[in-house]
């Protein structure tokens, strides 16, 4: 009997691409929120905010192994959708076509570029723990949280200035899961407490973003970004979590390996469901939080739904696709390994090299 892989982890990527939905629902709207529902909206932002540090968390702690042909495969299922909406939605234009054709160089799905470019430089980033001892691993994670975390949430000032959403600071995520596996795979933690130190983290940048937000007049999330370490100590307390479960769900593994692709076509659903459903018209009364979780359910079983259906139907096509373009860039390789050695030696006669 074949052995399933632990649902427990794959679990959190569905939470996450939950809460994301959820988000980015009510995120155009936060600045008309008061009372109780402010106070939601604000916790819900604490939770949905780790969900881009918990994904990359889960890639280093299970390792990208980097597969060309599957990246090519997730780029033209985005690119479908990305080209389904701008004819059904957008409107055409040659600047949309190209943009929807290209979406990791143009980044129109930034989550997805970021992970393009680890997944590239994967084999590096996996040399990085074995080629330093524990302890010096675990010094440069300290200074790089040190840098890119801690300064950021301390002063409000960023090294760089992508409010933690790019490749640097995914990276490190992508590290920290690395030396969660390989030093902490057998250490195990009582779940109470790690609910207590995930709930207080997020508690706490929550209630820091309200009072700002009372201080400045307009919704402040300053203490919940990307590069806040209260949502480092939120994700990394939430991944141990769950990893303390362990059960098997067939469905729970069968629809995460499509996260990201939920990922980019939830913005699509939320915009075809708003037709249906206003989210906004409730963000007065008690009924804003259960219609708000209510519609991001409802978009996310949606998604689902209609990627499952484009896999049944436009699976071959794709695998087709796949081993055309593989061929083609394996062509283009050769010929450009080739180009640069002649290059490379013209180079070094002309400059009079001499060894």
């Amino acid at each position: 009997m074949t052995k399933q892989r632990n649902s427990s982890l794959e679990l959190i990527r569905l939470i996450c691409i939950f809460f994301v939905v959820a988000w980015h629902t009510i995120g155009p709207y936060v600045n008309d929120m008061t009372g109780g529902n402010l106070v939601a909206t604000s916790f819900i932002h604490a939770i949905s905010n780790n969900t881009n540090l918990l994904f990359m968390l889960l890639s280093g702690y299970f390792g990208i192994r980097f597969k060309l042909d599957k990246l090519i495969k997730l780029d033209i299922a985005i690119i479908f959708y990305d080209l389904l909406n701008l004819f059904l939605f957008t409107g055409f234009s040659v600047k949309g076509l190209v943009t929807a054709c290209m979406p990791v160089i143009f980044k129109t799905h930034w989550f997805v570029s970021c992970y393009f470019v680890i997944a590239f430089l994967s084999p590096f980033l996996n040399k990085i723990p074995e080629k330093l001892s524990r302890e010096k691993f675990r010094a440069l994670l300290l200074l790089l949280l040190l840098l890119f975390y801690i300064v950021p949430t301390v002063f409000f000032s960023e090294i760089i200035e992508d409010t933690g959403k790019g490749v640097v600071c995914m990276s490190i995520m992508y590290l920290v899961g690395r030396y969660l596996f390989l030093y902490y795979k057998d250490v195990h933690f009582k779940r109470s407490r790690l609910a207590l130190v995930c709930l207080g983290s997020m508690l706490l940048s929550s209630a820091l973003n309200l009072v700002l937000t009372r201080l400045q007049g307009v919704y402040m999330s300053m203490f919940v970004r990307d590069n806040s370490i209260l949502v480092v100590v939120a994700a990394v307390s939430f991944f141990l979590f769950f990893r303390e479960m362990h059960f098997s769900n067939r469905l729970i593994n069968h629809l995460v390996p499509n996260v990201v692709i939920l990922y980019c076509i939830e913005g699509y659903g939320r915009h075809i469901l708003a037709n249906f459903i206003d989210v906004s018209r409730y963000q007065g009364g008690p009924l804003f939080l259960p219609v708000l979780l209510g519609f991001a359910a409802l978009v996310l079983v949606g998604c689902i739904l209609v990627n499952e259906l484009r896999r049944l139907i436009l699976g071959p096509v794709d695998d087709m696709l796949t081993n055309f373009i593989m061929k083609l860039i394996q062509k283009i390789t050769l010929a450009i390994r080739n180009f640069g050695q002649k290059l490379h030696a013209l180079a070094l006669s002309f400059l009079g090299a001499n060894n």
